[in-house]
């Protein structure tokens, strides 16, 4: 069996730009995959990526071979040592792929070439909850009504400023605006009162204060009983993850622009995190995931792989997390379609299949999901083919 062809999709969804891939071999399988760069500017250059990789390492190749592949993408691409989130999110993608062919051409799912699955649901909590509102003066209602259709979790952003058509506004320049920092607490306080005291409370900090606001902050929160906070610093600035977590009395997040097992190492040394937070579509793909949630449990860590592009990387994340036994809890957008403009890539997403906030783990082959391809053939970017 040979790689044939690749085809990629620059997919416009209502404010995101989801990067899809899809390899074909000349034996008919497909395996797809997702470049996590939907959110914020990247997906053109990951795109392009993509194709270059592919051309070069990916055309003509053994799709089981996947190791190999992935190491020479890795040696001989020359960027992608000390690469930044465009490579490593293209390797995710084609490195995905790869594994959905496998698993498709075997006829299992993914998960039981990953080691098989532990679990046979996985508890989510709500993200993106948030859509629809128009002011931070909505968010209490709209998390009320998120635990009425059956979630116990949910995350959201507490220096965002929620703008009139519904996207959000993350804080600039290390923002130390006293106002700034009041206003988030009372904005917990309210969705605190609106959800209850038994309904868990993620905070997204986005990296967005300076350290001694950003511990000010999370004492400040204290009595509201937050799961965690995510990205209290810098993603890259361990010695600013030290000094917060030597000072503060909540858990601790981080992961999701970090990128290999390389990059996670200097986190893992520093003990200064609770949670790892992988990006399966930019970290180096799945099974690079499966290595850092392994390294994550030598130190007593907790992984919860970050989602934040389409529906692909949903499912894609749910065989990561049945086959890792450090799972914690999977992120997940119940609502994208409450944003204008956002198209729905696959035929048969998981999210409609979301029950009182567990996600099923599926028996299909492969990631066990398809393309709305009639929805998505005006958004392909790119082909190519094997000569």
């Amino acid at each position: 069996m040979r790689i044939q062809s690749v085809r990629i999709y620059l997919v416009e969804s209502g404010g995101i730009r989801p990067v899809i891939v899809e390899l074909s071999t000349d034996q008919g399988i497909v395996g797809l995959g997702e470049a996590a760069i939907a959110y914020g500017a990247g997906g053109t250059a990951a795109a392009g990526m993509v194709k270059d990789l592919s051309e070069r390492y990916v055309l003509g190749q053994d799709p089981f071979q996947i190791e190999r592949l992935w190491a020479e993408m890795y040696d001989h691409s020359f960027w992608a040592k000390g690469g930044g989130p465009i490579v490593f999110a293209a390797i995710s993608a084609i490195e995905q792929a790869l594994w959905d062919i496998k698993a498709r051409a075997l006829n299992v799912p993914v998960y039981e070439l990953l080691g098989g699955r532990i679990r046979d649901r996985l508890r989510t909590y709500a993200n993106g909850w948030y859509f629809g509102c128009r002011s931070n003066a909505d968010l209490p209602a709209a998390a009320e009504q998120t635990v009425a259709n059956g979630y116990d979790a949910i995350k959201f952003y507490p220096f965002a400023r929620i703008l009139e058509d519904g996207r959000l506004r993350h804080p600039a320049n290390r923002s130390s605006d006293k106002n700034l920092r009041q206003a988030a607490v009372k904005t917990i306080a309210e969705v605190r009162r609106a959800v209850g005291p038994r309904v868990e409370i993620m905070l997204d900090l986005s990296g967005g204060l300076n350290p001694d606001e950003t511990i000010r902050f999370c004492r400040d929160i204290e009595e509201f009983g937050i799961t965690y906070v995510e990205e209290p610093a810098d993603p890259f600035d361990i010695g600013a993850l030290k000094k917060i977590a030597t000072s503060i009395n909540l858990p601790i997040a981080v992961g999701e622009r970090v990128y290999t097992r390389y990059g996670f190492r200097e986190i893992l040394e520093s003990r200064a995190v609770d949670i790892l937070q992988p990006d399966i579509g930019n970290t180096g793909g799945i099974f690079e995931a499966k290595k850092i949630a392994a390294m994550g449990e030598a130190y007593s860590l907790k992984v919860q792989p970050h989602i934040c592009a389409s529906a692909l990387s949903t499912a894609i994340g749910m065989h990561f997390s049945a086959s890792i036994p450090n799972f914690y809890i999977q992120e997940h957008f119940p609502y994208w379609s409450r944003i204008p403009g956002y198209c729905e890539v696959l035929e048969n997403p998981l999210e409609p299949q979301v029950e009182q906030g567990y996600v099923p783990v599926l028996d299909a082959p492969g990631y066990g999901v398809t393309l709305r391809r009639n929805a998505l053939d005006r958004f392909v970017w790119a082909e190519c083919t094997r000569e």
